[in-house]
């Protein structure tokens, strides 16, 4: 199951690796990551999203997190209200399927953002949950990607 867990650690060298090493030494999944200053200064707010088998595996993990060097505090946020939202660039060939791609477009209207328009590429900027986002790249794929950047998920409750 795919947990989200959102945390507060002093700001020193180390913290992320060690943090890290706590999935990886259970060979579990991190499906991204996301690191950034909070208000507090020398304090970072890190948001792991990692699969996890089961509760007993979440209840070892989380204790784990809090027990490393650095860590303020630790936090499963995946049940409570939260946004958690991602950032999505991407670069593509203007495409000649004007209607089809205008009705995309139209249908994520809410989530996209024509950054920039030439004569041969467009550039759009998403933001939204994980899965509007995973439909919308899919949606996307009958036309010409030529590349796309992807963040993690940042989160607050």
């Amino acid at each position: 199951m795919r947990r989200t867990f959102q945390l507060t650690v002093f700001d020193k060298a180390g913290t992320l690796n060690r943090l890290t090493s706590t999935f990886v030494r259970r060979q579990f999944n991190i499906v991204n990551i996301t690191a950034g200053p909070t208000l507090e200064a020398g304090v970072t707010e890190i948001t792991f999203v990692a699969e996890v088998p089961d509760d007993q595996v979440l209840r070892t993990i989380i204790q784990q997190l809090k027990k490393q060097v650095n860590t303020l505090t630790v936090e499963d946020i995946t049940e409570t209200n939260t946004f958690n939202l991602e950032l999505l660039l991407i670069k593509i060939n203007k495409p000649n399927q004007s209607n089809q791609f205008t009705q995309l477009l139209k249908d994520y209207e809410t989530y996209v953002t024509k950054l920039k328009e030439d004569n041969h590429t467009l550039y759009l900027q998403a933001v939204g949950p994980q899965d509007i986002l995973d439909q919308f790249i899919e949606n996307l794929s009958a036309f010409d990607i030529q590349q796309l950047s992807r963040t993690g998920s940042a989160a607050i409750v």
